[in-house]
């Protein structure tokens, strides 16, 4: 199977994207949060800052995905399981991620913080006790997709590698997110949290950064996609 250079370059500019919704991921929740109680969480469909990236939320799985399943037919020819094992977890991080945050809109968004204001206090009870099932299945889905995240940043870095020049720096960033990645995943596991907290600020250094820098490597490289070459 061979992709043309316009499908290279089309995740090249889905890569592009990815980092700016990173930023905007990272960085619009300073504009509502932290929300002191259960009145104002709810309160915080009708914040701006907050409506853009729930849909950021939304679109950011699927354009990273699609960069990472360019990185995986590139070097589909030289590197093919670990391309395949880190396709297939970048696949379920972003399926993981992706219905995450659709239960956030449709359910959270559009049902129950939609009803809240009209709610009398036994709708209200109700509303509260399926957002709490909803905050356990989030953390539980949260959960499964750092695990996805994590293999499918180690095996693309991987296949990565064998790809000679700016392949082996790509293979570094996708080391670096690995990283990351493992020190949020330790807390979850129960583990302490590791370097005082140190991800709040590398990730936002390294994470938009490496995307943009697997775009730059995917258009440079969206040209003879054959066996021969690959």
């Amino acid at each position: 199977m061979q992709f043309p250079a316009g499908f290279y370059r089309g995740a090249a500019l889905c890569s592009f994207a990815s980092a700016f919704t990173t930023l905007g991921l990272i960085f619009l929740p300073r504009f509502y949060q932290p929300v002191p109680d259960f009145e104002a969480r709810m309160a915080l469909i009708g914040n701006p800052a907050y409506v853009l990236r729930s849909w950021i939320y939304l679109l950011h799985p699927f354009l990273v995905f699609t960069a990472a399943l360019a990185i995986a037919m590139r070097c589909r020819f030289r590197a093919a399981g670990a391309a395949t094992i880190g396709l297939l977890g970048f696949g379920l991080w972003g399926i993981t991620e992706a219905g995450q945050q659709a239960l956030t809109l449709v359910a959270l968004d559009r049902n129950w913080r939609a009803a809240w204001p009209a709610a009398d206090e036994a709708a209200r009870e109700l509303i509260r006790n399926h957002v709490a099932v909803y905050d356990v299945l989030w953390d539980s889905m949260y959960f499964l997709l750092l695990i996805g995240f994590l293999l499918g940043n180690i095996f693309l870095a991987r296949a990565a590698w064998s790809w000679p020049g700016l392949g082996r720096w790509v293979s570094a960033v996708l080391v670096a997110a690995a990283l990351l990645t493992l020190l949020i995943l330790v807390p979850e596991l129960g583990g302490p949290v590791l370097f005082g907290g140190a991800t709040d600020w590398l990730y936002p250094l390294i994470q938009p950064a490496g995307r943009a820098l697997i775009g730059v490597w995917l258009w440079r490289d969206a040209v003879d996609d054959r066996p021969g070459n690959g």
